[in-house]
């Protein structure tokens, strides 16, 4: 085991070439102190690169200094004098004190000091450096970088043949013909330490008799894990306590971690044995312990769950001491722990610093920005404005009296405080402070780059999501810029970044609702990728973020008229929603709004899909679920909730009509206008003036349904007036549904007889619908064939024949295609075609003559 230690260098290094010159040339330069944070995941070779860098700074009388947790600051700013000086921190996340640390050298007397941060990710520790430690104080700021380990730039079976010749002479043994098995097509790279560990295990055996040649990379830890077991003369949970605690028994953090997870997920009640009557430093360590489970979770069935399991044991465990609770607090402000632990973590500290008189400090506004977050993200917005309000007033202070240190600190909250406003509908204090912060991070010197990235990202997705409904291409150009930066981010951080970069490309809704579905369609598959990836190890973690990105892909591919991908699509992310549903009613937390709302909004998805496919009896009791819902939110936060309460009203509506209830589909489209014209009367958006104009024109094809035809023309007439004024800011966005409104205008009238009003209506219509079928005709196809055939009966009833034979010809071509690919959903659609066009050939011109005819066929509704 002790062969796998970075310093001892027992393998030759190689395949990180690239990376140490990158950090040779990093540590020249003229100023006094750079930093940089490496990350990478467990057994990476972080730790090796550090050791290879010290060997070669040390040739050009360099001093090393590894720094230990324990470490005294003055003892630090001591270790540090020199001319030239590097500082080393391996694991620099668990380093409860870093930030005093690194505020010792600027008293260290040193000529030139590079400090090199070594960590799976940064995540909220690395940000809270710039502003925790004085280190970042002086007016010439610290030139600061980042830089990621990635795969090795060498093959597995050079690694092995490597690792074996260099393990065989220590073992003893010698150098086998080894080869590398399988791996599966899915897997990643494996890594340095994996493979180290599966040729020293593989030679251990071999040194017992064993004739095994093939090595197992993905297993190899695994297997020196249970070959160091046997001599072990604690049981498994007595080792996994002391492993949990801080003894690290000689195990490397990567064989500690895989022995944690398969002793706690062996057995129920496990975690709890292991965790009983911690100290407050035990705490630390085992919420230290959950933070790199959830960075880097071992190849255990059920080890995510762990990270949250540990985090709610420390929280119970943990006393109303300052220090400790700061330490897990600064360690873990949202994820991974559990939103409610964090909340009520945080609400502890803010009253033990109020208790003890120390008001508006650092630490006070730390705790209640924790605060704030862990609400929000437990879905209670509405009581996270308070802290964060507070939060941001406070940092405002603190950093008008010491700006360049602390404004970091302040563009956060500004952040978190923006993210509550908008989960709180209050609009113009949300885009109030978006505005503030982009015009902040834009104007920061390249020094700070690597603190302003993030906020600038998230500040461009929020103008993303905020511009104006006419201003797609403004739009996408901000979702660009933030995808950009995030790209560059991941690259140096993928564990912190990556997760909000499928978050940005998951919230290509916008676009799909602005009539560019397509567009949206690359970035929607990558956030469903990576989710994908995340959730298949933290299920808990990201199972609902995947239903997220799962559902708007649904909705893109809706969009463009891929029906089946849509529903496919839509039912995976209804699935996981009632999951994550049932998973929090058996925590207590089923009645949590976000989650309703959430369960709801694929309910109602999946089933408008089944009824625009001609299952409207499957669909039928997932919409009336998705609509009970929305009454029940609609009840308890109604300015939040009423826009989806009339969205269930109206899709229900549809359905019950598809099922021949007529009178009940007449209530709610009448329901969905009543609340839709309060919301425009409160508002002057044109998204609620474009939903009141569907629940108009779906409105008038209700009264038609009940034979109340002249009632239909009043409210149809309106949603072409509203449509025609939304249309005039995006046409593209509104032409959808304004070639609908047309649509069912043209057949009020034809139904009342008076063809000539019918026939500009169905023109305009025809028109607009050939436009959207030339961009995703599997869309709307269906509905130019529905309003060629409405215009035809038009023209027959005033016997332009000519003209309705060539616009029912058209219609029944783009039919038989139709229903050539689902004979079901458009084979009576055809028929109807044919029958129209039937009757308009029967009657054209015979020898020079015309015969009377009655037109049988019924009008096409849209």
């Amino acid at each position: 085991m002790r062969l796998l230690d970075p310093v001892l260098r027992v393998v030759p290094f190689s395949g990180r070439d690239a990376e140490l010159a990158e950090l040779t040339n990093w540590a020249g330069g003229s100023e006094t102190v750079r930093v940089r944070l490496l990350t990478g995941l467990g057994g990476s070779g972080k730790s090796r690169i550090a050791v290879e860098l010290s060997a070669r700074l040390s040739r050009r009388r360099w001093r090393s200094v590894w720094l230990d947790p324990a470490d005294e600051p003055q003892d630090v700013a001591g270790a540090c004098r020199g001319p030239r000086v590097l500082v080393v921190v391996d694991d620099a996340a668990s380093f409860p004190r870093l930030a005093d640390q690194l505020g010792a050298l600027v008293d260290a007397e040193a000529g030139r000091v590079r400090v090199l941060l070594l960590a799976r990710t940064g995540r909220e520790w690395w940000t809270r450096l710039r502003w925790a430690s004085a280190l970042w104080a002086d007016p010439a700021c610290v030139p600061t970088s980042m830089a990621h380990v990635g795969a090795p730039a060498q093959t597995p079976d050079r690694m092995v043949r490597t690792a074996a010749s260099a393990f065989a002479p220590r073992l003893g043994t010698q150098t086998p013909d080894l080869v590398v098995g399988d791996l599966p097509a899915d897997a990643d790279p494996p890594r340095f330490g994996d493979v180290h560990a599966a040729v020293l295990a593989v030679l251990a055996e071999r040194r017992a008799g064993g004739e095994e040649t093939v090595v197992d990379v993905g297993r190899g830890l695994a297997a020196l894990l249970d070959q160091e077991r046997d001599r072990w003369v604690d049981t498994d949970a007595v080792v996994a306590r002391a492993l949990l605690c801080g003894d690290r028994r000689d195990l490397p953090d990567r064989l500690a971690e895989l022995h944690v997870a398969r002793t706690l997920t062996a057995a129920p009640g496990m975690t709890e044995v292991c965790t009983a009557r911690i100290t407050p430093d035990e705490a630390f360590e085992v919420a230290m312990f959950a933070f790199r489970l959830d960075v880097d979770t071992p190849a255990v069935t059920g080890a995510g769950r762990l990270t949250a399991a540990l985090l709610e044991r420390v929280a119970a465990e943990l006393p109303d001491d300052r220090e400790y609770l700061e330490r897990i607090l600064r360690l873990f402000p949202v994820r991974p722990v559990p939103a409610a632990q964090a909340a009520d973590l945080a609400s502890r500290l803010v009253t033990v610093i109020t208790d003890a008189g120390d008001q508006d400090t650092t630490g006070e506004a730390e705790a209640l920005g924790v605060r704030a977050r862990a609400l929000e993200e437990a879905g209670r917005t509405d009581e996270a404005l308070a802290p964060a309000e507070r939060a941001t007033a406070m940092w405002r202070r603190i950093a008008h009296v010491d700006p360049l240190r602390y404004r970091v600190a302040l563009w956060r909250a500004m952040r978190d405080l923006a993210v509550v406003s908008f989960g709180a509908g209050r609009e113009k204090e949300h885009a109030s402070l978006v505005e503030e912060g982009v015009a902040a991070w834009s104007s920061a010197s390249e020094a700070d780059s690597v603190w302003t990235e993030p906020e600038l990202a998230w500040g461009m997705h929020a103008l993303e999501l905020t511009t104006a409904p006419g201003s797609v291409d403004a739009a996408r150009w901000y979702h660009e810029r933030a995808v950009a930066i995030l790209r560059g981010l991941v690259a140096r951080d993928p564990v912190a970044y990556e997760e909000t970069l499928a978050r940005v490309q998951g919230n290509l809704l916008l676009l799909v609702n602005r009539g560019r579905p397509a567009e949206a369609l690359e970035g929607l598959r990558e956030s469903v990728a990576i989710r994908r990836r995340l959730a298949r190890d933290r299920p808990d973690a990201f199972e609902r973020y995947l239903a997220y990105s799962l559902s708007n892909l649904s909705h893109a591919l809706a969009g463009i008229g891929d029906a089946a991908e849509a529903l496919a699509a839509g039912q995976e992310a209804l699935a996981l929603r009632r999951r994550v549903v049932r998973k929090a009613a058996s925590a207590g937390r089923s009645g949590v709004p976000r989650l309703r709302f959430e369960l709801a909004w694929s309910l109602s998805g999946v089933g408008v899909l089944l009824s625009e496919q001609g299952r409207p009896h499957e669909a039928l009791s997932l919409e009336e679920e998705a609509l009970a819902i929305r009454r029940d939110l609609a009840r308890e936060t109604p300015d939040r909730y009423r826009e989806e309460l009339a969205t269930s009203c109206s899709n229900l509506g549809v359905t019950y009509s598809r099922l021949g209830r007529f009178g009940d589909a007449l209530r709610l489209e009448q329901e969905a206008v009543e609340i839709r014209r309060e919301l425009v009367r409160g508002s002057s958006s044109s998204r609620y003036r474009q939903h009141l104009a569907r629940s108009l024109s779906n409105l008038g094809v209700r009264y038609s349904d009940m034979g109340r035809t002249e009632d239909a023309v009043e409210p149809t007439r309106e949603a072409v007036a509203l449509l025609r004024q939304v249309a005039r800011d995006d046409r593209w966005q509104h032409l959808p549904d304004l070639a609908t409104a047309l649509a069912n205008l043209g057949a009020t009238f034809t139904d009342l007889s008076r063809a000539q009003d019918a026939i500009g209506p169905l023109h305009e219509a025809v028109g607009a619908l050939r436009d959207l079928s030339r961009e995703h005709p599997e869309k709307h196809l269906p509905g130019l064939a529905s309003a060629l055939t409405a215009l035809a009966v038009a023209f027959g009833e005033q016997r332009r024949y000519v003209s309705a034979a060539a616009s029912a010809r058209e219609a029944v071509r783009i039919r038989d295609q139709l229903a050539a690919t689902d004979q079901r959903r458009f084979g009576d659609d055809l028929a109807r075609s044919v029958r129209v066009l039937a009757d308009m050939e029967s009657v054209l011109p015979t020898d020079g003559a015309r015969r009377s005819h009655v037109i049988t066929a019924r009008s096409e509704r849209a």
